[in-house]
């Protein structure tokens, strides 16, 4: 386990940098996509989403502790984190969109 507080005030800046532009890339990524445009152009998704219908994402950033742990099935598994850091995360995106 490791904790933000151990670390250096520069190493600290450095992780908050990271995370933006991970979202940063993962949302480029995800506009660029030619397996999404392709989906985009299908007539079944247009005649029930309309012409304009776009895959949007948004996300909260916050830092903190968290439990992880798997929940799901044999056939399944998603991770689900548990924190109140979390709850925070997740009003920050909220805000957002």
């Amino acid at each position: 386990i490791w904790r933000i507080s151990d670390l250096a005030p520069e190493r600290v800046k450095k992780m908050a940098d990271m995370s933006v532009l991970a979202v940063v890339r993962i949302l480029a990524a995800l506009h660029r996509s030619p397996v999404l445009a392709a989906y985009r152009g299908h007539p079944g998704l247009q005649q029930r989403l309309g012409r304009h219908c776009r895959v949007n994402l948004r996300s909260g950033l916050h830092y903190g502790w968290a439990i992880e742990g798997a929940v799901g099935t044999e056939f399944k598994i998603d991770p689900s984190y548990l924190s109140p850091n979390v709850s925070i995360a997740e009003s920050v995106e909220c805000a957002a969109g």
